[in-house]
């Protein structure tokens, strides 16, 4: 029996089908996503470091590794930081969030590519790895987002959304207890998770509410993994599958007209 939430994120998953809110499998596998990363003018990244430390730790005992994937804002990259690297170095996923934390929707199509590609261009000179997801600041999107998103060879086709409305940026209802509490609610397969990063507070928060949280998911028997993880495991992607069910919904073909009979046959 699905969850409530989980009911409710499929039909809004079919209103949007150009996002991907959760993976469609019954297996007991969960995306971790960190958005936001790092945090800007943060001497060190020290305060992107605790939640690195906070998923080290907790792997060190773990009986299956937590992968998580960092949505990495560029304009917060700090000169002359490691912090991409060390963040691949621990097994995780880098993935774009563009060069500015805005609402890319209200941008001019032009105004967007910038946003998009400056942001990807920065990020694989210094990783040298392909880049699979973008993630619209706020959530919202736009056609010409999708178009050009779906043009960036390397990119999936779906912009990376997450399977709840996150809180954890708003200072009076965000607390490391609460944000735990609130997430645990969407604990089901293919569920992607958010967090955030991006100031000294929000990585604060995040670092405590992990060890708990993923102790919580772990002992319901879910794997946590990167966000290519939990969808190359799909034995057929979301957007596929969609077409597969339009393609079943629809009435069939017309058969093809018959050749007339010949004259000296009677008519059937």
């Amino acid at each position: 029996m699905a969850l409530p939430q989980q009911q409710i994120l499929t039909q809004v998953a079919r209103m949007f089908p150009d996002a991907l809110f959760y993976a469609p499998t019954q297996a007991p596998m969960v995306a971790l996503t960190i958005d936001d990363a790092p945090t800007p003018g943060d001497r060190g990244d020290a305060s992107t470091r605790l939640i690195l430390d906070a998923l080290d730790r907790y792997n060190r005992t773990a009986k299956q590794p937590v992968r998580a994937t960092f949505f990495i804002i560029t304009d917060h990259l700090n000169p002359g930081s490691t912090i991409l690297q060390d963040i691949l170095a621990s097994g995780h996923e880098i993935a774009n969030h563009g060069t500015t934390d805005l609402t890319p929707a209200v941008l001019q199509p032009a105004q967007f590519a910038r946003h998009f590609q400056e942001a990807h261009d920065r990020i694989t000179e210094l990783t040298q790895q392909p880049i699979r997801w973008y993630r619209p600041g706020r959530g919202f999107y736009n056609r010409a987002m999708v178009d050009h998103i779906r043009l960036t060879p390397g990119y999936e086709s779906l912009l990376a959304l997450a399977s709840m409305i996150p809180f954890d940026t708003l200072k009076p209802l965000s607390t490391p207890n609460l944000n735990t509490w609130y997430l645990a609610r969407f604990i089901f397969p293919g569920a992607i998770f958010v967090m955030h990063g991006g100031s000294m507070e929000r990585c604060v928060q995040t670092a405590q509410a992990l060890p708990v949280l993923l102790n919580l998911i772990d002992r319901q028997g879910y794997r946590v993994v990167t966000l290519s993880e939990l969808y190359d495991s799909l034995p057929v992607p979301p957007q596929a599958q969609a077409a597969t069910a339009e393609t079943a919904a629809a009435p069939p073909p017309p058969h093809p007209p018959q050749p007339p009979a010949p004259p000296s046959q009677p008519p059937a």
